[in-house]
């Protein structure tokens, strides 16, 4: 008997890396990264204040300029909660605003009158408040009208006077 010659089985390479190309191609193509949720560029303060708001300036030097004391910088803000979570009202200082746009319009005023101080603010927020609300409020503090970008955050501790 004569034996028949072994054929050598050649496997086509060329179909297959042109399948995983078009594979790669369509998830490339076709790929939508979920879009970047709440992300803003914040520079927070300590937890505890560096310095005491109720400091004095420290003492003249001839080498270095007098700072202004820690209150006097420091823009408050007391966010107050209506009964369903979201914004009852706003005060800054001693100013009551209803809503975010009354609140953003007093905020340019204040950041672009130079002769203000103010280069840090601490966001006074009622614990019923809820999340979505106060990152209102900081997206209006950080926007780029605003543009202050040291917050701090601390509890409303009391309710308004009526």
């Amino acid at each position: 008997m004569r034996r028949s010659k072994q054929h050598e089985v050649e496997i086509q390479i060329t179909p297959m890396l042109d399948m995983a190309f078009q594979l790669l191609t369509f998830f490339i193509l076709t790929y939508q990264p979920a879009p970047v949720e709440g992300q803003f560029s914040m520079n927070l303060l300590p937890a505890a204040p560096a310095v005491s708001l109720d400091a004095e300036a420290p003492a003249a030097d001839q080498s270095q300029p007098a700072e202004l004391p820690a209150a006097l910088r420091t823009l408050t803000t007391s966010i107050f909660a209506a009964p369903d979570g979201q914004i009852g009202h706003i005060t800054v200082g001693e100013n009551e605003y209803a809503t975010l746009e009354q609140l953003k319009a007093r905020l340019v005023e204040i950041v672009s009158d130079k002769t203000l101080p103010f280069d840090q603010a601490i966001i006074q927020a009622d614990p019923r408040l809820s999340w979505d609300a106060l990152m209102k409020v900081v997206d209006v503090f950080a926007g780029k009208d605003v543009n202050l970008t040291k917050l701090s955050f601390a509890p409303l501790e009391s309710e308004p006077a009526l």
